[in-house]
């Protein structure tokens, strides 16, 4: 038992010597793998003042001035599709034509039936006027007068009635030939020779451009600079040598449910037809007098969860600053808080980077 007891003792203890010296061990390693951290290189810049523009730059689309949807008011036979895509028309140019042989054949009956009920008319009232010089005399008694009276005013009604179905036969007749609303261009055609057509669906529709729609959205914090009238300078790649001058034309009162950007229509004259729906722009949005701000080199700008970040020096170890970027400035960015102005901050080798990090600074970009 007294040696079972020893043999304990001197168990616990050997354990105990190794505790200790596994901890020494440790820290010794520790101690070790911070002696040999090596500074990371970096290079530098500064927060630098920047004289921001009067304007700022936005990304538009072009639409055209009106967009008249073009059907049909009846069902029938394509029997001439007249136009084609891309194609100018003027108000009143006839787009394509419908058959028109049962709604001529309606044009018949209708004219017979006025043909008809204008003689039985003309009849009747003849023979109420001969009543009423008969009246007079004592030939006839007031109820045969009445009656004839009644008979010619529903002789009337009907004529009336078939002259207005009439009229309707030829309305229908002239409105096979669909015609165009506005000067245009013809845009998204969706018919040919032969086809049949529904009443009310859309066959195409006509562009007028001459004169269009320049739409841009803009920010809550910029819809200050925005006034009606205002003039408005556009470019576009496919004339890279020519400016187009628009005046703000219609200002949403209301922020779009999902962007929160209000939508404005910038209208510029387009008699040659250069700017097409469809096409990207950019426009320069007036933001009244140049100011300067603080700047750093986009790169320099780290995005992480929605939050943006800079990395600066203290101390020979980079420190990560949260900061607020602003509008883009030539090939620099604005923070509007977060800096002061000559702070150095780092501009590579930032996804190697953490907060803490040993640096070694390099030339200054």
């Amino acid at each position: 038992m007294k040696k079972h007891k020893t043999r304990m003792m001197m168990l616990g203890f050997f354990a105990v010597v190794l505790a200790i010296m596994g901890w020494r061990m440790a820290e010794a390693e520790d101690d070790g793998e911070a002696g040999s951290q090596q500074p990371l290189a970096v290079s530098t810049d500064t927060v630098a003042l920047t004289m921001k523009p009067a304007t700022m730059p936005l990304s538009g689309t072009v639409e055209g001035l009106t967009s008249s949807i073009i059907s049909s008011r009846f069902s029938g036979q394509v029997t001439q599709a007249l136009v084609e895509d891309g194609q100018a028309v003027s108000a009143g140019q006839a787009l394509f034509v419908l058959d028109t042989v049962e709604l001529r054949n309606a044009l018949r009956v209708a004219q017979n039936s006025v043909n008809q009920t204008a003689a039985k008319y003309a009849n009747d009232r003849e023979e109420y006027r001969r009543y009423e010089v008969l009246y007079d005399k004592g030939a006839y008694s007031r109820q045969q007068l009445d009656s004839a009276r009644t008979k010619m005013l529903a002789s009337q009604a009907d004529y009336d009635s078939a002259q207005a179905n009439l009229d309707s036969a030829r309305k229908q007749v002239d409105e096979a030939t669909v015609v165009s609303p506005v000067n245009g261009v013809i845009a998204n055609k969706s018919l040919t020779n032969g086809q049949n057509v529904s009443a009310g669906n859309q066959l195409m529709t006509v562009e007028q451009l001459d004169a269009v729609h320049v739409v841009v959205n803009v920010e809550q914090r910029d819809m200050a600079y925005l006034k009606m009238g205002d003039t408005v300078n556009i470019t576009v790649d496919t004339y890279p040598d020519q400016t187009f001058s628009g005046v703000v034309d219609v200002i949403s009162p209301v922020a779009g449910k999902e962007s929160r950007m209000f939508r404005v229509k910038i209208r510029v004259e387009n008699p040659e037809l250069l700017l097409k729906p469809g096409m990207f722009v950019q426009v320069q949005l007036n933001l009244g007098n140049p100011k300067q701000v603080l700047t750093v080199p986009q790169k320099a700008v780290l995005g992480q969860k929605g939050l943006q970040y800079i990395f600066t020096v203290e101390d020979g170890k980079a420190k990560k600053v949260r900061v607020t970027a602003g509008d883009i400035v030539g090939d620099r960015i604005e923070i509007t808080e977060g800096v002061t102005e000559g702070m150095v901050i780092l501009t590579d080798n930032l996804d190697k980077l953490k907060d803490g990090n040993l640096i070694q600074l390099g030339a200054t970009q």
